[in-house]
């Protein structure tokens, strides 16, 4: 099924402007190097007064055992970023590699204009311990309550404490890489 047929045709053209801006830009080293390596892509879930959100990301990390903190860093702008600043909740939600196509679908819509969760076919649920959703079929969840916010360049670190995890099965999981590094994804892959 393609991807286009999901999006309005208002929604196509500002992806196509996206591409367009950054297919001139310099090849970025620091981004070369930072992506030699496969990064585990999460889809994180928010809500405020009642706007949902979801979006991929694979700047995450645990941060801290004792008490258990977890990272997530987005873009300054984005919606996602705007309604965690608000709420102070977000779900990372840890999804299977089959759902590549869905993944993309929720990081090139804006959840603004778009019920992202109803055009990927996703399910959610209520998370327990926030107001946030979580999804349904996630493989695993971090529920999670903000407790600092570090503005770093133009992304923020939003550091929450995990107030409940969720872990439901194991399953191969989706890793972002730059596209010309395929041969380390073959590589990666096969395992040692």
């Amino acid at each position: 099924m393609s991807l286009k047929r999901w999006l309005p045709p208002r929604v196509r053209r500002g992806l196509a402007r996206v591409r367009a801006a950054f297919s001139g830009r310099p090849e970025s080293t620091f981004m070369r190097v930072a992506y030699s390596t496969p990064r585990q892509v999460v889809l994180v879930t928010t809500r405020h007064e009642g706007a949902d959100n979801i979006w991929p990301m694979d700047f995450h990390l645990p941060l801290s055992f004792e008490p258990p903190l977890y990272g997530i860093a987005t873009t300054r702008l984005g919606y996602g970023a705007e309604l965690v600043r608000r709420s102070g909740v977000f779900v990372v939600n840890f999804v299977p590699a089959t759902w590549e196509t869905r993944v993309f679908l929720c990081g090139n819509v804006s959840g603004r204009i778009v019920d992202k969760f109803a055009a990927a076919g996703l399910a959610k649920e209520e998370a327990e311990s926030v107001d946030a959703p979580l999804l349904a079929d996630a493989l695993g969840a971090l529920e999670c309550r903000v407790r600092q916010v570090v503005e770093v360049g133009d992304h923020t670190l939003f550091v929450g404490e995990v107030t409940r995890t969720v872990f439901r099965a194991e399953a191969p999981q989706l890793h972002h890489l730059d596209v010309r590094l395929r041969d380390v994804a073959a590589d990666f892959e096969r395992g040692p």
